[in-house]
């Protein structure tokens, strides 16, 4: 956008025309129109014959369709002859028009578009709006207005939907930038083009808002709410009945280009090394650009920090950080970004920021990437934070971590070169190389006392030569030299000369390895066999760290004999602790699992990665009975463990460890498929339902279940399968992708009706019917959840039956059908109460309340409401003791009842707020409907 204007240029984007010199074509009739849109649309590719027929008479074409395509491409080439040059081509596949792809306005459009997104990523608010100003400014009317066809009709709808698109964006880029009064007319003019699109009106309210013009702002409400009542027989969505609560209530928020959720400053440095010496040449030049911070223009700075493994990147980075954090005080975050574990994956970027967000406090529900982008920049737009993102694969990796502009300072490590941030992002690159030989000196004089070093200054040097002048061999180094004080420094340099001979015979090509692979066995000789093999053990096991009672399982010893031995190890600096956890550098991990590949025997190796399964997989187990103590805990094929499990006091204690131990249990599904055992792999994908969607990790959960997935195509029979397709189709419908958690159901429904097990049919029917409510599908839901209803009847226990009409009363309440649901609601609730299922029989109760309140009966309603608000006391319920109240509340609004409908509101707010519940604005929107109530009668 903004480059000079194509010779030829074919405009899509209203009448197709195509202009040459400042003059325009006649392209000819209709469907030549159409088949020069299909060609523009693939601009210097080949589009087929077919691809033409298929685009511009779809199945209407007519058997003489050949020469009609023959005839328009003919007239085409004669219309673009007047170009002066061969522009429409016919090759052995089918047919080029020779024009790069910027000259049509429809991929100029949606090049801008990329580029104002760039833009807005990187805090660029004014050249984002200036870019999309130009897209939108390229509509010249409808799209291919007056063109035939099926890809003509699809791009029709395409465009448009883009077009308001852009309206959007750039209508909230301009809030961010306080230019409110601007958007009033042109929002004004979006909303009557487009009354139902409720997005464009809620941007209109907020524009009027901040422009100081709330009753219009409100009065913009009242009328979407009048249209769509009247037009769709529906209320407003949330997002504009939250916006029309707030704009009631004044919040001062609305008044900010952005809002922002509160959170704690976290403090996440690590500890920094106790011997750190030298760096004095790279503490200075960050310390200097670090000044520089808001003095430039840039009110971001990055330093790149790189260099090979055990060099003392992350030392260093922690040492100037927590020099400086004092300049920082909204905080410090920290990641490992994992870019070169041997044994685990790099993290993704979704699950950077996931982490990334849950430290600033925004770790709820999971968003697609944009969206997380989106609220992690704005997070820290205003904000002084120092984050260290440590061991980063690539350049790829970090930059959606970046902030926009702010005055925070990004420090970034890793062993490659992330030449990208420096040219895209501006990042400041310092190179971390060797220690110099004096430094490595003074490391060794530090760690083990100048008398030793002082007296042997020659063997000194030798040994910080044999280390490679590397910080972490020549720490591994001093702590020899501290345990033996008896042994000179010649002793110790002839040694390891010896040793490094030795240990070229397992050289790979590492070169990172190859300078310390005698040191770090220079250590692990020095071990008695029993911590030898707890070294090699573990290094071959998955898992980022690991805690004494599992580590005790993998080596096949008590909790205390494997808490010694890994004590030892931490001694040796072999295995480093945080906390109550254990685990490796990644270095040490590659040198421990190749000894481990040299010494011990596949089954050897293979047994231990078993015992640490099956540990974790009948911990989990545990953990899940606690959270679930009603619902069914699968057979194993496993050996049950003979080693120390914990115990879990209460349902929290249990959560907890599942959150813990997550990136451990993804490994060990992995571990477990490769090892065959794919009863455990899947049931462990089962066994964290509670984590992942509690937490709100669903893009991590997807890629969990995938791989279990595909554990359970291995089973015999299928219900491992359609369980697992059940988890996924929860999964997507988190996501708000209820088409696809629908057409997952109905796979599965499938290929569960060649089975016999009727309950699990029945769950995917309850489960497919809940689906296509969340869709607004209410005619298909009902037609699915009377299938489990009568499949319920015929051959389905008491739990069965009661899940099933519950799902179905659910439907008809929502699709106003009160009558149908309280039949099928008493029905549901003996079920209920013969299953001894307290929780469905809550549901149901309040499901009954409604039913009775949309009828009238209001004294039945109340004793509904009151019954469930009984049991969930009882059963410490919380979310449904919320729906009671709230629907209490609904009732007593609709008999004038406004102190008694705002006291339940109330209390049912508090409730969904604490919960983290979707239903907390609506409620939110129910008491501001009330405010405005009382404030017209007091009028």
């Amino acid at each position: 956008m903004g480059a000079v204007e194509p010779v030829v240029q074919v405009d899509l984007l209203g009448e197709v025309r195509v202009r040459v010199a400042g003059g325009e074509l006649a392209v000819g009739p209709p469907r030549q129109r159409a088949v020069l849109a299909v060609l523009a649309l693939r601009a210097g590719a080949t589009v087929s014959r077919s691809e033409l027929i298929d685009g511009v008479w779809g199945e209407s074409a007519p058997a003489s369709v050949e020469g009609s395509v023959h005839t328009y491409i003919h007239g085409l080439r004669r219309v673009l002859s007047a170009t002066g040059g061969e522009m429409l081509v016919r090759t052995g596949a089918g047919y080029r028009l020779v024009l790069e792809p910027a000259a049509v306005d429809v991929t100029a459009v949606e090049l801008g578009v990329r580029r104002a997104r760039e833009l807005a990523g990187t805090g660029e608010n004014a050249a984002a709006v200036r870019v999309l100003d130009e897209c939108l400014g390229l509509w010249r009317g409808v799209p291919l207005a007056g063109v035939p066809g099926p890809l003509a009709e699809a791009e029709r709808v395409r465009l448009t939907e883009l077009r308001y698109q852009l309206v959007e964006e750039r209508a909230d880029l301009m809030l961010a930038l306080r230019r409110h009064r601007e958007l009033v007319a042109e929002l004004g003019e979006a909303v009557l083009a487009e009354p139902f699109r409720e997005r464009l009106r809620a941007l209109l309210m907020l524009a009027l808002y901040r422009s100081g013009r709330r009753a219009e702002a409100l009065a913009e409400f009242d009328t979407a709410r009048r249209l769509l009542v009247a037009e769709l027989g529906l209320d407003p969505g949330a997002e504009l009945a939250e916006l029309h609560a707030r704009i009631l209530r004044a919040d001062p928020e609305l008044e900010a280009p952005i809002t922002r959720p509160a959170s704690v400053a976290p403090a996440q440095l690590p500890h920094e090394v106790a011997d750190f010496v030298g760096r004095s040449h790279e503490l200075a030049q960050l310390e200097e650009w670090n000044a520089a911070v808001g003095t430039r223009g840039r009110a971001l700075i990055i330093s790149a920090v790189d260099g090979f493994g055990g060099v003392g990147k992350t030392s260093l980075a922690v040492r100037f950080a927590r020099q400086v954090a004092k300049f920082y005080p909204d905080g410090q975050l920290y990641l490992n970004l994992r870019g070169f574990d041997p044994h685990r994956t790099p993290l993704t970027v979704q699950e950077a920021l996931a982490q990334l967000l849950w430290s600033l406090g925004a770790g709820g529900r999971r968003q697609e990437l944009d969206a997380q982008v989106a609220i992690y920049r704005t997070l820290l737009s205003d904000k002084q934070m120092l984050i260290l993102l440590d061991n980063a694969a690539s350049a790829e990796q970090v930059r959606e971590l970046l902030p926009g502009p702010s005055n925070s300072l990004v420090l970034v490590t890793s062993r490659n070169r992330l030449s990208g941030l420096v040219v895209r992002e501006g990042a400041h690159r310092l190179t971390l190389g060797l220690l110099s030989e004096a430094e490595a000196i003074q490391l060794l004089r530090a760690s083990v006392g100048g008398r030793r070093v002082g007296s042997e200054p020659e063997q000194a040097a030798a040994l910080a030569r044999l280390c490679g002048y590397l910080p972490l061999a020549l720490r591994i180094a001093a702590e020899k030299i501290s345990s033996d004080p008896e042994a000179s420094l010649q002793d110790l340099v002839e040694n390891l000369t010896v040793e490094r001979d030795r240990l070229d015979a397992l050289d790979v090509g590492d070169d990172d390895m190859s300078s310390v692979r005698a040191v770090f066995s220079w250590s692990y000789h020095s071990l008695d066999p029993e911590v030898a093999r707890a070294f090699r053990y573990l290094g071959v096991l998955p898992g980022q760290d690991i805690g004494v009672e599992a580590a005790a399982a993998a080596l096949d010893r008590s909790p205390g004999e494997a808490a010694k031995l890994l004590a030892v190890l931490c001694e040796q600096n072999l295995l480093e602790r945080e906390g109550d956890r254990y685990g490796f550098h990644d270095l040490v991990r590659v040198y421990a699992a190749e000894l481990g590949d040299h010494v011990d025997s596949a089954d050897e190796r293979s047994a231990a990665s078993r015992r640490l399964l099956s540990w974790y997989v009948y911990t989990l187990r545990a953990a899940y009975s606690c959270i679930m103590p009603h619902d069914r805990i699968f057979p194993l094929d496993l050996p049950e463990v003979v080693h120390e499990l914990p115990v879990f006091a209460t349902g929290d204690d249990a959560y907890a460890w599942c959150q813990l131990e997550a990136a451990n249990i993804r490994a060990l599904m992995q571990c477990a498929a490769e090892l065959g055992e794919h009863e455990a792999a899947w049931q462990m994908a089962w066994y964290m339902y509670n984590h992942y969607y509690s937490a709100g990790l669903v893009t991590e959960w997807l890629e969990v279940l995938r791989i279990a997935l595909r554990s359970a195509e291995q089973r015999d029979g299928v219900v491992p399968r359609l369980r697992i397709l059940n988890h996924i189709s929860i999964a997507n419908s988190r996501l708000g992708r209820n088409d696809i958690a629908a057409r997952t159901l109905e796979e599965a429904l499938a290929i569960a009706g060649g089975t016999d097990n009727d309950s699990l049919r029945i769950g995917l029917l309850v489960n497919l019917s809940s689906t296509l409510r969340e869709a607004k599908q209410y005619d298909q839901g009902i037609v699915r959840a009377r299938e489990g209803v009568q499949l319920a009847l015929k051959v389905g226990g008491p739990y069965e039956k009661a899940g099933s009409f519950d799902a179905l009363c659910e439907l008809y309440v929502e699709s106003q059908r009160p009558a149908e649901a309280l039949e099928c609601g008493r029905a549901g609730l003996d079920a209920a109460r013969a299953a001894g299922n307290d929780l469905l029989a809550a549901n149901i109760l309040v499901n009954l309340g409604h039913a009775h309140r949309d009828l009238g009966n209001m004294a039945d309603a109340v004793a509904e409401y009151e019954t469930a608000l009984e049991l969930c006391v009882r059963l410490g319920d919380r979310y449904h003791e919320a729906l009671a109240r709230f629907g209490m509340a609904e009732l007593h609004r609709r008999n004038s009842r406004f102190v008694e409908a705002r006291e339940q509101a109330r209390r049912a707010l508090d409730i969904f707020l604490r919960l983290d519940g979707e239903e907390a604005g609506v409620a939110q929107a129910f008491l501001a409907s009330l405010e405005d109530v009382s404030t017209a009668g007091s009028s």
